[in-house]
């Protein structure tokens, strides 16, 4: 077993090798722990961050026991910058960091570099805090109609939550019949496996109108998710923004590719925003946003579709908040 990986960081093209060389390392020497994408992720804030702000140093991986250490050095340019401010030195990287590992030790060098470490525990229980998905949701039907198209639906089933959000074609009493017959799906199915839950719609509205649908699988570090049509999502994560990936198509009337993708969870306060197309394009969540991290996640939902949706058309919402997985 290799206890220890050392990579200089000088140059922007360093922080590749980083990735790679890390990935190799966890595979050969603890493919097992569950922070990986969080390991990963800290190395390459804190290497970006020694180009930027300490000229050049270099990130090291150390294993001691039951605890994996991502250990930063830079070569002292750091040392006019910093102050006993919480955001000096490191800046961003440093908060991102933080939040991220187990434990976080930053010391000043005699030579005015700085040193991080930034430890992980291998145990696997470490990484099981206990949490609960907050997941909250607003809809309403076309201003001239009384029957909504659109389903919007979650479900706890233990150890994950299954997120669900249609948008039938059209509007009115036709759009609310099948989106009716939706929901009672969605509420009554006894699948694990995303793909058979997708066949078993597209079953359901073989000769029907169809519908655009976004449907996930949310665990503690993974999204699993299907994105048909117009339905438009974000991560907000790390104080980054990333859209949902989705599949041309409509379920029940035109052919699908159908794609699973998957995205990590990297911290346990992301924010992921799934809404139907009669939401307004100019709405897009961003860190910045503070009332997404304050409020109640109901609140949320229905501030979007009070400040954001179009009249004309059926709307929906979903907010989902990370927290403690039980």
């Amino acid at each position: 077993m290799k206890e220890e990986l050392k990579v200089d960081i000088k140059v922007e093209a360093d922080l590749f090798i980083l990735e790679y060389k890390i990935n190799r390392y966890i595979q050969q020497n603890c493919s097992y722990i569950s922070s990986a994408p969080l390991l990963v992720l800290v190395a390459k804030e804190l290497a970006t961050n020694i180009l930027k702000y300490g000229g050049r140093g270099f990130i090291a991986l150390k294993r001691e026991k039951n605890t994996l250490a991502v250990i930063a050095e830079d070569e002292g340019n750091l040392s006019e910058r910093r102050s006993t401010s919480k955001r000096s030195g490191l800046g961003i990287g440093l908060d991102v960091t933080r939040n991220c590992c187990d434990k976080l030790v930053i010391e000043q060098k005699a030579d005015g570099g700085l040193r991080v470490e930034a430890l992980f525990s291998l145990l696997p229980e470490s990484h099981n805090k206990g949490s609960a998905l907050q997941v909250g949701t607003a809809s309403r039907p076309h201003y001239l109609e009384e029957e909504n198209g659109d389903v919007c639906i979650y479900r706890n089933l233990g150890n994950r939550f299954f997120l669900f959000l249609a948008d039938v074609l059209g509007h009115g009493k036709g759009a609310g019949a099948v989106a009716n017959m939706i929901e009672d799906y969605i509420n009554s199915f006894h699948e694990e496996r995303i793909e058979r839950i997708y066949s078993g719609l597209e079953e359901l509205l073989r000769d029907t109108r169809g519908c655009a649908a976004f449907m996930a699988f949310v665990s503690e570090c993974e999204i699993e998710y299907v994105n048909i049509g117009n339905i438009k999502g974000w991560i907000v994560d790390t104080g980054l923004t990333k859209k949902l990936k989705n599949t041309s198509g409509i379920i029940g009337r035109l052919p699908v590719s159908l794609k699973v993708f998957k995205e990590p969870i990297l911290t346990s306060n992301f924010i992921l925003v799934v809404c139907s197309d009669g939401i307004k394009n100019q709405f897009i969540p961003t860190f910045d946003m503070k009332w997404l991290k304050t409020m109640e996640v109901d609140e949320a939902a229905q501030k979007i579709l009070r400040e954001f949706s179009v009249k004309e058309d059926d709307a929906s919402v979903l907010v989902a908040r990370g927290g403690i997985w039980s």
